[in-house]
This record gives C-alpha cells, sequence and structure tokens, in this order.
C-alpha cells in the first residue's frame, strides 16, 4: 500500500464526516451532552458526581477531556480527532495484513469508504467511535505479536494498555479477551504464565481504581457502571421487545404496575443512593421475566439478534419507541409520518438499509470463504460469534453491532473483490498519467 493511498484515505474518511455533520444538523444530546459534561468535571479534577459517573464510559470522558480542551469542546472537532485516529488504525492493521499474506489490500480500502455508519458515529460525541478504532489497534498489535513469534515484555504491555482503554471504553468488548488470546498463543505458549500476567494486569488495574472510584461515589464496589441492569432488562422483560427504553420517564408502558411505586420510591432518593438501587431493581425484573416465563423471552431472542444486525447502527428509533413494536419495525423506519413528515426520509433510509444488507452480503461472503490456515481469521470470526451471543443477555439495538463491524470489513472482505478493486484503481491512475 502506497503511501498516496493512504493520505486519500484519511482525508475521504475526514470529509465524509465533516459531510455528514453538517447534512443533518448534527448536535450533541442525549448521551453526548453526558459524556461532555463528565468530562468537563474531569478536567476540572472532580471524579465522584454521582449523576453523571453513574453510567461509566470514564475513559471515553478522559478522550474527551484531552481533545475536547485542546478544540475547546468543538463537535466538529472532536469529530475529526475521531476520524484520524480510527483512519490511522485501520491503515495500520490493514498493512499489517498485507505484509503477513503478501498481497496488496488498497482495494479494501475503497470497501471501508462505503461503511456510512463509521461517518456517523466518528462525527458523534459517543463511545462507538472510539471502541471500533481501539478493537481494531487491540487485533493489529495482536496480529504484529504473531507475526513476529516474539511477544517481548513491551509488546505485551501495549496490548494489555490498549486492552484496557478498550474495555473502559465499553465494558461489552470483553469479548475480545478470547479471540485475542487465540491469536497470540503461538508466540507465548512457551512463557505463557508471564505473558497472561502481563496481558491481564493493566485491564486489572484499571478496574480496581474504577471499583474505588465507585466506592468512594456511590459507596458500593463495583469494578463497572451501574446502568448494566437497564440494558439487561431492555431485552428481557415482559414487555417481549428486546429494546432498551427510558423506563423511568413510561413507568406506566414499560414497568409492571404491582413495581411502580418501588420504582418510584428508588427515583425519589438521592443520585449517590438511587443509582445502584435502580440497578438492581432492573436486574430483578429481568429475571423475574424470565422466571415467569421462559419460552416466551427464549423467542424474544431471534429479534434481538435481527435488531443488532440487520440494520444500519444508526438506525435506532427502537429506543423512542413507546408502542411496545415488535419487530424491526421497517415500516415505521421507510415512513415519513415518523420523521416530521420529511418527503425524503423513506428513500433515504432505504438507501442506507441497502449498502448495510450488501455489506452484510460480503461479509458472509467472505466468512464463509475464509482460509482455514489463517489464524487472524479465525480469530475475528470468534470475535464475530461472541458478538453474536451478546443478543442473549443484552437489549437488541442496530448500534451493538458498531463496535466490531469496521473489523469484520477488513478481515472477511473477498480477496476476488479486493483483486478487482484494485485493477479498477490500477486502470484509473494509469488512464490519468497516460
Amino acid at each position: 500500500m502506497k503511501n498516496p493511498s493512504r493520505i486519500i484515505f484519511i482525508i475521504i474518511n475526514c470529509l465524509l464526516t465533516f459531510f455528514h455533520q453538517v447534512i443533518y444538523h448534527y448536535l450533541p444530546g442525549s448521551d453526548s451532552i453526558l459524556f461532555l459534561d463528565l468530562s468537563k468535571q474531569y478536567s476540572q479534577l472532580n471524579f465522584f458526581d454521582c449523576e453523571t459517573n453513574y453510567r461509566g464510559h470514564q475513559l471515553y470522558a478522559l478522550f474527551l477531556t484531552i481533545v475536547g480542551n485542546i478544540f475547546s469542546y468543538h463537535h466538529y472537532f472532536i469529530g475529526l480527532f475521531q476520524t484520524i485516529i480510527y483512519s490511522i488504525a485501520a491503515l495500520l492493521l490493514t498493512s499489517a495484513l498485507e505484509k503477513q499474506l503478501n498481497r496488496n489490500l488498497t482495494g479494501l480500502l475503497l470497501v471501508l469508504i462505503l461503511v456510512p455508519e463509521i461517518y456517523f458515529f466518528n462525527g458523534f460525541i459517543l463511545t462507538e467511535s472510539l471502541a471500533f478504532t481501539l478493537i481494531i489497534l487491540c487485533f493489529y498489535q495482536a496480529l504484529r505479536i504473531y507475526n513476529n513469534s516474539h511477544a517481548t515484555v513491551t509488546n505485551m504491555l501495549l496490548l494489555s494498555f490498549t486492552l484496557a482503554v478498550t474495555l473502559m471504553n465499553r465494558l461489552e468488548s470483553f469479548v475480545i479477551i478470547f479471540p485475542l488470546l487465540y491469536l497470540i498463543y503461538p508466540a507465548v505458549r512457551g512463557r505463557a504464565r508471564n505473558r497472561l500476567i502481563i496481558f491481564f494486569s493493566i485491564p486489572l488495574m484499571l478496574f480496581q481504581l474504577n471499583g474505588y472510584r465507585n466506592y468512594k461515589t456511590f459507596n458500593v464496589y463495583r469494578m463497572s457502571a451501574f446502568n448494566g441492569g437497564e440494558a439487561i432488562f431492555g431485552g428481557n422483560s415482559a414487555n417481549l421487545d428486546g429494546s432498551h427504553h427510558a423506563f423511568w420517564d413510561y413507568k406506566e408502558i414499560f414497568i409492571p404496575r404491582d413495581r411502580i411505586e418501588e420504582l418510584n420510591k428508588i427515583l425519589s432518593e438521592p443520585d449517590c443512593i438511587s443509582c445502584p438501587k435502580r440497578d438492581a431493581f432492573f436486574l430483578r425484573l429481568a429475571a423475574e421475566a424470565w422466571q415467569k416465563d421462559p419460552l416466551q423471552q427464549m423467542a424474544v431472542i431471534p429479534e434481538k439478534l435481527a435488531k443488532n444486525w440487520l440494520l444500519p447502527g444508526t438506525f435506532d428509533v427502537y429506543t423512542a419507541d413507546t408502542t411496545k413494536t415488535r419487530g424491526l419495525q421497517l415500516k415505521k423506519i421507510l415512513s415519513k409520518e415518523y420523521f416530521n413528515n420529511a418527503w425524503y426520509a423513506p428513500y433515504k433510509h432505504l438507501f442506507y438499509m441497502l449498502i448495510h444488507w450488501t455489506l452484510l452480503a460480503v461479509l458472509i461472503t467472505g466468512m464463509f470463504r475464509f482460509d482455514r490456515q489463517n489464524r487472524f481469521q479465525k480469530s475475528v470470526l470468534l470475535l464475530f460469534v461472541s458478538y453474536l451471543f451478546l443478543a442473549i443477555p443484552f437489549c437488541g439495538l442496530p448500534r451493538w453491532h458498531v463496535a466490531v463491524f469496521p473489523l469484520l470489513i477488513i478481515t472477511f472482505t473477498p480477496v476476488a473483490l479486493i483483486n478487482r478493486l484494485n485493477n479498477m484503481l490500477n486502470r484509473l491512475f494509469t488512464s490519468k498519467h497516460g
């Protein structure tokens, strides 16, 4: 891969992120505002506010603290920075695969450019951008260790650090641990115990620090955040729609009537007391839903799986739904009434869905044709299967697949397609020079 193609790739990514921010008039809202508030508190060395800390994602808040103070927290500049580090991560992994396979993968960059949700989430102030960038970097570092068969202390510490910040950014990324270990195992098996200690050292240290911060903030020692109960209840409730909602704002709709008073009592307490109690409350409701009718809960799993994967990550219509409508709700997505009667809404959504389904078809083709001798591909396939199983305990939302989607594109785009794109690029540049 030549340097001009790398520079062009970065520039196009930045332009497309900016284009999506402008054309959709992006302004931070909802979770983004919470992350920004948390970040500004951190810049003032305030790490123990109950109201902002309960949702976790402290790593992303620290990232925003660094970037935001440089760029005055302007979302255009934050999006630009997120796009640049993603582009560099994608180029690093693609270049490492070129060396491993001894094959030109420039055409793969064209496929990555066709993934709209990358630009959406790089332009958003949300954890997904950092999630897919960090996961790519984890597999890049693990691939270097595997290719060189040299798991030095320095390389293992780098991998441990990247893994730690990946997990702190989004906890469900823990499913990358086994695929990473599988990939590097041939390089560490002679000194497995020592290398495993290094591998887990920094994640354990950061989670212990997070547990201490939670204890000091909420008087409860927990290494994770206090919003996991919401995500689990969303996917395992008696509503049977498999989605996350603002349950506390619509208690009469989503909460069993005989439990609303209990929730109101919890919400009436100060944040430092109510957050852990609310999390435990939702976990109890999820357990009760399974105890009451396990067969119906099992029947929701395919729907959650479909919501996770069959729509672009930005199609998050489910969280705002208050009708308990089940299924993919394609009728709603392809209507204009639900989107301020904008005449173009159905066509825009259909356009993005067709792109997403085309990319899924490309990925599935590549997975069926993967090289069984290629340990890197097998490790990413393990990661894909692990993310499929996330549909079982958690809610089903399209944005859940975003963290691994770019890595899947890099790994499983069929060689035949890449070669065709390479030939197209060669003809294009040859004709220009001619």
